[in-house]
């Protein structure tokens, strides 16, 4: 090396001495690192929505305002994803670039676990999907966690909720129950929820905050796979709704109408709507059993396109049946203080007094299902569509009828029995309340 590379050398040293002095001098520190402070603690969720091809929306809620950020990818969460907008504590973060049916996992920020999902299928291919139907849980919370833990246990791509999740959308700890309860299941798999009448006690605020697209109205439609969906809203507060008496506006029925022109002819086409086009309690209240209104917005619309189901909930127990060509679920036995059904009544095929949820599996242009009660039992099977053409996924026909087989009924323990032995109860407990009565007549 040269004597001026040996003096530059020597130069460079003394400065940086010098400045390692200087740094310590009083007043000349340098500044600390200051680490960016830990993303608020996760109030409730996360949940998912809006499972269109190709992205997922993850929403969450914290205690405290931040922009909401999102770990995901295949196998392992190596991208991220920001939310757009200003710091909030309502958080909804858009997962794009998803392959389609491909198990994704994701991680969100404050949150302490990595979940997981299954992307949307390719839009109109064959499937196989598996979706699950339910609702009426209205805070009853023992029996709501119940229905909930067996309903995840199905592992479902897709839940569909007929409505009336909270007593009283107003009042926010219920909500935070709810998300704690249905955790398991929504952090798992997306859900598509319609407006029930507990949801327009706030008229519908909360529905919107946790729920709604952001840029829709409460009615819209989705196609998941070989699945159209349409949601409609049976309790539409501009048409008048109240949460005693529902109402659907007629520029929603003429929507619906139109929503279906366009579809092919092949596609399966789902209803989910809170109060139904049918349903038989087998006691008769104001506002109950099926919606005029909706009933004729199911017909005007099934003239224009055949529609495979009506998935409504409402009354607190299990129905299926068609009428007028219309086949209907009611699949309110989401938690909600039980009712009895009237399996007797016109175009009912089946009914059930139980805590239950339905799983339908499609592929290709195949359709069926079945419902079971909390402890996993089949109460009720069905087949929606079928054709020639058998589902190209090997097995999965043989694995769908095994799983749709209903056990048969101990003697003795069929609905008739069952009501006769509840009525029998009621006669009795009305004739000791006559006789304590006579008894004590001033009570």
């Amino acid at each position: 090396m040269s004597l001026k590379a040996w003096g530059g050398a020597l130069a460079l040293l003394l400065v940086a001495q010098g400045c390692d002095k200087l740094r310590s001098l009083p007043g000349l520190e340098a500044a600390p690192v200051v680490p960016a402070p830990p993303p608020p603690p996760v109030s409730m969720g996360p949940w998912l929505l809006n499972p269109l091809p190709g992205q997922m929306t993850v929403a969450w809620t914290t205690l405290e305002p931040s922009v909401g950020r999102v770990w995901y990818g295949s196998p392992e969460p190596d991208r991220l994803a920001t939310e757009d907008g200003q710091a909030s504590t309502d958080h909804r973060v858009v997962l794009p670039s998803l392959p389609p049916g491909t198990q994704v996992r994701y991680r969100i920020d404050g949150g302490t676990d990595t979940g997981w999902f299954n992307s949307a299928p390719k839009q109109g291919g064959e499937g196989p999907i598996q979706v699950l139907v339910y609702g009426d849980n209205r805070t009853n919370n023992g029996d709501h966690a119940l229905v909930a833990r067996a309903a995840a246990a199905e592992h479902p791509e897709l839940v569909l909720h007929t409505g009336d999740m909270v007593v009283n959308a107003r009042e926010e700890p219920l909500w935070r129950v709810w998300f704690q309860e249905e955790h398991d299941l929504v952090a798992h798999a997306p859900i598509l929820a319609t407006v029930g009448d507990h949801e327009v006690t706030d008229n519908g605020a909360a529905y919107s905050r946790f729920f709604q697209h952001r840029d829709r109205r409460a009615y819209w439609s989705v196609d998941y796979g070989p699945v159209h969906i349409v949601v409609l809203d049976s309790f539409e507060t501009s048409a008048g709704a109240t949460p005693q008496r529902g109402g659907i506006s007629e520029v929603q029925k003429a929507w619906f109408e139109e929503d279906l022109r366009g579809l092919p002819k092949e596609a399966h086409v789902w209803v989910l709507v809170h109060q139904g086009p049918y349903a038989h309690p087998e006691e008769k209240r104001e506002g109950h059993g099926g919606s005029e209104e909706v009933r004729a917005a199911i017909l005007g619309g099934h003239r224009i396109h055949p529609i495979e189901a009506v998935f409504a909930g409402h009354e607190h127990f299990y129905e299926r049946g068609e009428i007028d060509g219309i086949r209907y679920f009611v699949l309110g036995g989401g938690g909600s203080p039980l009712e009895d059904p009237d399996p007797r009544a016109s175009g009912v095929q089946s009914a059930a007094r139980a805590l239950s949820y339905a799983t339908v599996q499609v592929c290709g242009c195949h359709t069926s299902g079945r419902v079971k009660d909390i402890g996993g039992k089949v109460i009720d099977a069905f087949t929606l569509a079928d054709c020639p053409t058998p589902c190209s996924v090997p097995g999965w026909a043989a694995s769908v009828l095994a799983a749709n087989v209903v056990p048969a009924a101990a003697p003795g323990t069929g609905q008739d029995d069952s009501r006769r032995k509840r009525r029998r109860k009621r006669r009795r407990g009305s004739a000791e309340s006559g006789a304590a009565a006579e008894e004590n007549p001033r009570r």
